[in-house]
């Protein structure tokens, strides 16, 4: 595994600090390690902070191509998580819909199971498409939304300019080498007026100050997290017009909060196992527990 440098991947000028020293460990490595909503490891490549835009950003990661082998290869078992996380992106979307361009075409990028592609169906969205490189997902996606998943990472070079309504990128920006690079593709694909909607962690928010380095939000998937500040930033450097950034509310039930918290793992996995389709651990719990919403338009 040959690993290489980074600078800052928003504006590749700021001062740094050291924000966590790295914490890795390639043993303990396995199918789980690029999923999502997976068992917190609590590992990670050492995290910088710009002073410039406020983003905390992995310094020294692998190659790419171990990374993508990674996201190819990676388990799924958050069928239940994803259909959750999908109906609180569609309740923000709804409310944005009065000034959002026609319900004609949406890219969800990094689908997942395509939970959110069914939500788009149900908002009246008439062609919709996710792109998603983990297998795994895709094949337990529901039968009539395999159709609309394509099993590949995302190359804007595969759809026309000005072709989508809508692009959406959910808890994925984390993931990519290059965030603005996405970014300015998805205004690229985007006709006027359409709108760029995303979902990140922010590690400025209180449950991540509170955990400090036990937050599950420090990971070997996540290559930066945001802020509100880097969030906008990202939006205005990539040509975005009336960007707004703001909490998300989630709702999950008890069970997968459970999953999160910093705990013995041996201690944890018992908890689950007796949460897991147990009448309490279906409860739902509701709050703003450290994710951002944004959205953008092309002007």
């Amino acid at each position: 595994m040959r690993m290489q440098e980074r600078t800052c991947p928003l504006c590749r000028r700021g001062s740094v600090d050291v924000w966590l020293e790295q914490k890795f460990d390639p043993a303990r490595l396995d199918r789980f390690a690029f999923a999502s909503r997976k068992l917190p490891e609590l590992m990670r490549f050492p995290l910088a902070l710009c002073g410039s835009c406020d983003l905390v950003f992995a310094q020294r990661i692998p190659d790419s191509e171990w990374i993508s082998a990674g996201y190819r290869e990676a388990a799924f078992d958050a069928g239940i998580e994803s259909v959750f996380a999908a109906e609180a992106y569609a309740a923000e979307l709804s409310r944005l819909l009065p000034i959002s361009a026609p319900q004609r075409s949406a890219l969800d990028i990094g689908a997942g199971d395509g939970a959110f592609l069914a939500q788009l169906l149900k908002l009246g969205y008439s062609n919709v498409v996710g792109v998603e490189p983990s297998m795994e997902p895709v094949t337990r996606a529901a039968p009539e939304i395999q159709p609309l998943l394509r099993n590949e990472f995302f190359d804007p070079e595969k759809f026309p300019p000005e072709s989508f309504d809508l692009v959406t990128c959910f808890q994925t920006l984390e993931h990519v080498e290059a965030p603005l690079d996405l970014c300015r593709s998805a205004y690229r694909l985007l006709r006027p007026g359409g709108l760029l909607l995303v979902a990140d962690h922010d590690f400025r928010a209180w449950p991540a100050r509170l955990l400090g380095e036990r937050s599950p939000i420090y990971d070997l998937e996540h290559l930066q997290l945001f802020s509100r500040r880097s969030l906008t930033y990202l939006y205005a450097t990539a040509g975005f017009g009336d960007v707004v950034v703001r909490p998300l509310r989630n709702t999950y039930p008890l069970s997968y909060w459970a999953k999160l918290m910093p705990l013995p793992v041996r201690f944890k996995r018992v908890l689950l196992n007796r949460l897991t389709g147990s009448h309490i651990g279906q409860w739902r719990l509701s709050g703003r527990m450290g994710n951002l919403i944004a959205f953008g338009t092309r002007k």
